[in-house]
């Protein structure tokens, strides 16, 4: 028998990266995988994947996403709130666009999901709910991180909500909060200055994604009686905050 021998999962923002290692690492480990992407072209990872269409932006999509994604596994057992996305920029410089985005995937995107999937996981008899955030819910280390912080101070005190709200059904939620990851380099970022810094720091310090994966695993296997709730990491190689330079 594997670690997670069919256990029902819902991974969000699953196509690539860190949600792509998720998904590889869950279904390694012998759980039913669902998952959601953000454009239908990286849907299909695999027959034995359920694999539904859904962009966070669209709440009414987004719940129906989740309704069918649950239906097609017979319930829900965990959902991994991995989808993201990390733009960085000052206030003074910033976009409209890039600010409603974060908010809407990072915030709003996961409250939905969250919501749809309750019912589900309160039906389970071990319901998780693992929120992927970031080492900049904690800090802020540059007024460019600032709103990209926001959103993820958001995602660690709607856990603790959570947390309070479904403790009597017997549903665990965990906060996984990764500083730097090798992952989309910087990709959405506007500014290219601060794009190509990130670039910069992310080869350089960066996480595998299969690091951050592994986590996710682990509290996935903990026992039924414990409660982790909440997980940060770094590599070794990334320097403390203020010594970055």
């Amino acid at each position: 028998m594997t670690a997670l021998d069919g256990r029902r999962i819902l991974v969000t923002g699953a196509s690539r990266g860190i949600g792509a290692a998720i998904a590889d690492a869950v279904i390694a480990a012998g759980a039913r995988l669902a998952v959601l992407v953000r454009h239908q072209e990286q849907a299909g990872r695999g027959e034995d994947i359920v694999s539904v269409h859904a962009s966070l932006t669209d709440p009414e999509a987004t719940t129906a996403a989740v309704v069918q994604a649950a239906e097609a596994l017979g319930g829900l057992d965990a959902v991994v709130n991995n989808a993201g996305t990390f733009r960085l920029g000052r206030v003074a410089d910033g976009m409209y666009p890039d600010w409603r985005d974060m908010v809407d995937t990072n915030i709003l995107g996961l409250l939905t999901v969250t919501k749809a999937a309750i019912p589900y996981l309160a039906r389970s008899q071990a319901g998780q709910i693992i929120n992927i955030s970031s080492m900049g819910g904690r800090r802020v280390t540059s007024a460019e991180q600032g709103v990209y912080a926001a959103t993820k101070h958001a995602v660690h005190a709607l856990s603790v909500g959570l947390h309070q709200e479904l403790h009597s059904l017997g549903i665990r939620v965990t906060v996984i909060a990764p500083g730097l990851v090798h992952t989309n380099l910087g990709e959405y970022i506007t500014d290219p200055e601060i794009r190509s810094r990130a670039e910069t720091m992310q080869r350089t310090w960066g996480l595998a994604p299969s690091d951050v994966a592994a986590q996710v695993v682990h509290v996935l296997t903990t026992p039924p009686d414990v409660h982790l709730i909440e997980i940060a990491l770094a590599s070794r190689r990334q320097p403390p905050p203020g010594a970055e330079s």
